[in-house]
């Protein structure tokens, strides 16, 4: 009830009907526990200096939090020493390598797309040539005919 510590061969005990024993300070407690008085009510009772937020003189600090380090690893392609050399290099070398890496890549892209239409005409020209003479032939049986024409009077 009043929360304060009970030494053995001291107090007041009192089993509820339920069957839990309570071990009580002093009659006082007792007392008001039976008058179902609640102790966050009464300023002597630890409960009451809980709740309006007494006693407690230690302030809690906050935690700084640790700024994160970066830490430099070698990728693939590139080690830690040119990542470096890199970082160090001034805006305008920066910005001159990346215009050369940029054409570099623009020219091995036309170049594999020239080799594909290379390799593409080299396959192809000698294929679609005999698929067109061979469906000349095929169609010119069927040209030869004359189709039906429509007179437009349901097959009188």
């Amino acid at each position: 009830f009043s929360e304060l510590r009970v030494y053995p061969g001291h107090g007041k005990q009192f089993v509820r009907r339920d069957g839990q024993a309570l071990v009580f300070l002093n009659s006082k407690c007792l007392s008001l526990y039976k008058q179902k008085k609640k102790p966050g009510q009464l300023t002597w009772t630890q409960a009451w200096r809980r709740l309006n937020k007494k006693g407690k003189t230690i302030t809690v600090t906050r935690r700084r939090n640790r700024k994160t380090t970066k830490f430099v690893r070698a990728v693939t392609g590139a080690t830690k020493a040119e990542i470096d050399a890199r970082r160090r290099a001034p805006p305008s070398a920066k910005a001159s390598a990346s215009a050369k890496e940029i054409a570099a890549i623009k020219e091995r892209r036309r170049k594999a797309r020239a080799e594909r239409r290379r390799a593409a005409k080299t396959n192809n020209t000698g294929r679609r040539t005999e698929r067109r003479r061979a469906a000349k032939a095929n169609n010119a049986g069927r040209r030869a005919a004359p189709a039906a024409r429509n007179t437009g009077r349901r097959g009188r």
